[in-house]
């Protein structure tokens, strides 16, 4: 699958199965499998003024994978929180995340290595994740997240098979950065808790 989305100006481009849904502040992006396999490559272009994005669920990337996902997104004032994603073992995928602010936002990203309630560890796999934040154009945060094989396992690296990063920015420049390492039983709790904004 190669899925393109663009969002400007209340204007939506599409090619592919991706879409994109808003209301009163709340943007959903949407893959309608909610998987991404074999050579899947996504890219997403959101120009907003100010809001929330997510996604509908969990992503899961599949066995055998080798997924390519880009995300751009502008905005004065944003909030963005996609569902943790699952990588199966043997999941191959790089993920670049670029934002622009220009005001102040939180980006809540989350990671799961393995399906650990069907029994299954992350044994091999190469998964690389960039992390981009500019505030008013200039690089405020630069984030990587690598695993590859059984890493993770090293208590040098993670310890445990899942990840949640908070990055909130404030207005001014001024940033927090915390990030959790946790179990899969822990993610949804910990991801829903961080993600609580009502509008």
């Amino acid at each position: 699958m190669r899925g393109l989305l663009e969002v400007k100006n209340g204007l939506i481009k599409r090619n592919g199965p991706l879409s994109f849904f808003e209301s009163q502040g709340l943007g959903i992006l949407v893959n309608p499998s909610e998987v991404l396999a074999n050579n899947d490559e996504v890219k997403i272009y959101i120009e907003i003024d100010k809001g929330m994005i997510t996604d509908q669920a969990y992503t899961k990337i599949l066995s055998g994978s080798n997924v390519r996902i880009y995300v751009k997104i502008i905005a004065n004032s944003l909030y963005y929180f996609p569902h943790p994603i699952i990588f199966y073992n043997k999941a191959n995928a790089k993920i670049e995340t670029e934002i622009y602010i220009n005001d102040f936002g939180k980006i809540v990203e989350a990671y799961i290595l393995g399906r650990k309630f069907h029994n299954e560890e992350f044994k091999e796999g190469d998964i690389k994740s960039i992390t981009k934040i500019y505030y008013k154009e200039k690089l405020l945060i630069y984030d990587i997240f690598r695993v590859k094989n059984e890493d993770y396992k090293s208590k040098n690296i993670m310890g445990s098979e899942a990840l949640l990063t908070i990055l909130d920015i404030k207005n001014g420049g001024e940033y927090d950065f915390k990030r959790l390492i946790t179990s899969s039983e822990k993610i949804d709790s910990l991801w829903r808790e961080e993600t609580k904004i009502w509008f």
